[in-house]
C-alpha cells in the first residue's frame, strides 16, 4: 500500500478478509490484522499504547483495502480491524481517520529523511 506517492510505501498483509452487507443492502467489505503483541504490562500507560497501536494499525487496514480490495464493494470502517490476540482486544477503524493518515504519513516522511534510501 502506497501512503505517500513519491517519497515511501508501507506494507501491510492482512490477515482476514472481511464481507459484510450494510442496512441499505450495499456490499461491505473489511480486513483484519491479527497483532500478536509483546506486553503483558498491565499499566493503564501499557493500555493506552496498544489501543493506540490497534487503532493505527486498524487504519492501516481500511486504507489497504481502499486501495487495493475494494473494486465494487464499500470499505466499511467497522470491517477492518486490528486484533490484538494477546489480550484479545479488537479495535476497529475509527469513523474520522484523516488525522491518524497524516500522521502515518509524518512518520513515513521522517523516515525517508533519516533514511534516504528506503
Amino acid at each position: 500500500m502506497q501512503i505517500l506517492q513519491a517519497t515511501s510505501e508501507v506494507s501491510i498483509r492482512a490477515d482476514l478478509l472481511i464481507n459484510g452487507t450494510s442496512r441499505k443492502g450495499d456490499d461491505l467489505i473489511g480486513a483484519a490484522v491479527l497483532r500478536m503483541t509483546q506486553s503483558g504490562e498491565t499499566t493503564e500507560s501499557a493500555i493506552s499504547r496498544r489501543r493506540e497501536m490497534g487503532l493505527y494499525v486498524a487504519t492501516l487496514a481500511k486504507a489497504h483495502v481502499e486501495q487495493n480490495l475494494s473494486s465494487n464493494l464499500l470499505a466499511a470502517n467497522a470491517l477492518c480491524m486490528s486484533i490484538d490476540v494477546q489480550h484479545g482486544e479488537v479495535f476497529t477503524a475509527p469513523t474520522s481517520i484523516t488525522r491518524r493518515m497524516n500522521d502515518l504519513t509524518n512518520a513515513c516522511r521522517f523516515i525517508v529523511a533519516l533514511w534516504p534510501t528506503a
